[in-house]
């Protein structure tokens, strides 16, 4: 049985920081250039209820809003009444689902994955900070998966695995070739590369708000395993 901390754990790897140390058994992570929260963000240890300070600190030497990913929040009630007390406002419910690979794969032969971060994936991610300063550095197991339809991607999936987990990121359709099942075809076929590859469990994150998405996850067998938040001060 895996816990939420393995989960935690296998994302801080999944999804690197380009500058990540340790304060007071916080995960402190700056990324120049990225402006996701999960790379620009304080991780804190299980239980904690203080050490905000040096987090304050590390981010207001660099000129940075604070950001503390309170994960879980199942697990972080004290700590973030500490942080709305002192100001900081809540941002971006995040679901995170899980499920096991076998309950999701199925053979889906248009669904290509490549061990590498093609030229193409890239360009169709659109992202080219995420790509230079997180996807390159990913050090585990990693599939970019794609369908490619009238000659370019039309729906895109990555997939990370180490450890006997597999974390599912950037799933992401283009707006002509939405509803006709490409998501899905995505994840199958991607669940199945990440099970050839020892993944037990899959793990994904979801916005609360997300209706849609929230439905495919469900539709192909991921449930609720934790959820988190942030907690923003500027």
């Amino acid at each position: 049985m895996r816990s939420v901390a393995d989960i935690e754990e296998h994302a801080v790897g999944a999804w690197p920081a380009t500058h990540a140390e340790r304060a007071d058994g916080w995960l402190l992570r700056h990324t120049p250039g990225v402006g996701k929260r999960r790379n620009n963000s304080a991780l804190p240890p299980p239980g904690a209820a203080g050490g905000i300070d040096a987090a304050e600190r590390f981010y207001r030497e660099r000129g940075m809003p604070v950001i503390v990913q309170v994960s879980p929040a199942e697990e972080h009630e004290a700590l973030d009444g500490v942080l709305a007390a002192r100001g900081y406002r809540y941002e971006a419910p995040t679901l995170v689902l899980t499920a096991a690979p076998g309950e999701v794969m199925r053979p889906v032969p248009e669904v290509t994955i490549s061990t590498g971060l093609t030229s193409g994936w890239r360009s169709a991610y659109g992202n080219d900070a995420v790509s230079e300063h997180v996807l390159d550095r990913i050090a585990p197991a990693t599939g970019f998966a794609s369908i490619v339809v009238d000659g370019s991607i039309a729906a895109l999936g990555l997939f990370v695995v180490d450890g006997g987990i597999g974390g599912v990121f950037c799933m992401a359709t283009d707006p002509r070739h939405r509803r006709r099942g490409l998501a899905e075809a995505i994840l199958r076929a991607g669940a199945a590369w990440s099970a050839e590859r020892g993944a037990e469990l899959l793990y994904l994150q979801v916005e609360g708000e997300n209706a849609a998405a929230r439905q495919l996850y469900a539709k192909v067998g991921f449930q609720h395993s934790h959820s988190y938040h942030y907690r923003v001060f500027r």
